[in-house]
């Protein structure tokens, strides 16, 4: 009798935890928190997620101010003839900034680099220009998505 009471508490644990995984991932489509207010908008770069290759543009998703760069091609420019409205019908709204830049050969590995613009932060003061800007390293397969990705981020906004 133990046993089988045993068994039917690891299955309700298993259900309630597979749903909420569920409810989480759904909600990190961009970066790694889930961020519920508008403090995605404000602080240093962070939480910069390559997100793959959309309508010929590499489509990067972040939080913060700033721009962001693509190091292995400094020539890269970020397009600027979309706003916010229009990417988040492109690519939906999950409480992050997107950065489109034009796409460069793939299979390789690039590495994304934040550029905070000081600010006045939206109510938390000043937002100088952090020591260490927010880094990612992605690996790119052929097709544009990602293989690997290792997400640097400045946590001290949170």
């Amino acid at each position: 009798m133990l046993h089988r009471t045993v068994r039917s508490y690891d299955f309700i644990i298993v259900f309630c935890l597979n749903i909420l995984l569920n409810l989480v991932s759904s909600n990190l489509q961009c970066g790694s928190s889930c961020i519920m207010s508008s403090d995605w908008m404000n602080g240093p770069l962070r939480d910069i997620n390559y997100l793959g290759v959309h309508s010929g543009r590499i489509v990067i998703g972040y939080r913060g101010m700033g721009r962001l760069y693509i190091m292995e091609h400094g020539s890269l420019r970020q397009y600027g003839d979309t706003n916010w409205m229009q990417q988040n019908q492109k690519y939906g709204d999950n409480n992050c900034w997107y950065a489109e830049f034009p796409t460069i050969s793939l299979p390789t590995n690039i590495r994304i680099t934040g550029h905070t613009t000081p600010h006045s932060g939206g109510g938390r003061g000043s937002v100088p220009k952090p020591a260490v800007e927010t880094w990612t390293y992605v690996e790119i397969g052929a097709d544009g998505a990602p293989i690997r990705q290792s997400i640097n981020s400045n946590k001290g906004w949170h």
